[in-house]
C-alpha cells in the first residue's frame, strides 16, 4: 500500500525501505538511542511498518508487532521535529490502525509523554501495569 497527501508519500512497501535512513531518525529517540543498523533491520522483517518520505526523504515511520487477529503492539513512531504540527502522525497512526494486518487486533502501546496525542484517536489508559524483562546483553 503507497498513499499520498500533498508531496508526502506513506508506504508499508518494504523494498521502499531506507533501513539507516530509518535507524538513524530512531537513534535521536529516547527508546531507541542504541539501535544498531542490523537490529532495526530485523525488526522490520518482523513487523507491520508504515515509513512516511517527503521528497524521497524519511521523515517518519511506525511499526507494529501483530497476532494479526488478537493484539498488536505499537512501537517505534517517530515524526521528524522538522515536520511535526502537521498532523502528519495523526494521519500515520490512523493508516496503521486501519491497516488490513492490524485492523482487528486490540491494538497496544508504550509511552512516556504522549498521553494527550493518542487520546485524541481513541486509545485510554490500560488499568494493568506494564512490566517487561530486560535483554540481557552478552558480555
Amino acid at each position: 500500500m503507497t498513499i499520498t497527501r500533498d508531496d508526502f508519500i506513506l508506504t508499508d512497501e518494504p523494498h521502499k525501505f531506507d533501513v539507516p535512513a530509518i535507524a538513524t531518525l530512531l537513534q535521536g529517540t529516547y527508546w531507541a538511542a542504541q539501535r544498531t543498523v542490523e537490529q532495526v533491520a530485523e525488526s522490520l522483517t518482523h513487523s507491520t511498518c508504515l515509513v512516511l518520505t517527503l521528497e524521497g526523504k524519511i521523515i517518519g515511520f511506525v511499526r507494529a508487532i501483530s497476532d494479526q487477529s488478537v493484539n498488536s503492539y505499537i512501537c517505534d513512531f517517530i515524526v521528524s521535529p522538522d515536520y511535526q504540527q502537521q498532523s502528519l502522525g495523526s494521519w500515520m497512526l490512523e493508516t496503521l490502525i486501519a491497516h488490513p494486518a492490524l485492523a482487528r487486533t486490540n491494538q497496544l502501546l508504550i509511552t512516556k509523554d504522549a498521553m494527550p496525542f493518542y487520546e485524541k484517536h481513541g486509545f485510554a489508559q490500560h488499568p494493568y501495569v506494564c512490566m517487561r524483562l530486560p535483554r540481557q546483553l552478552p558480555s
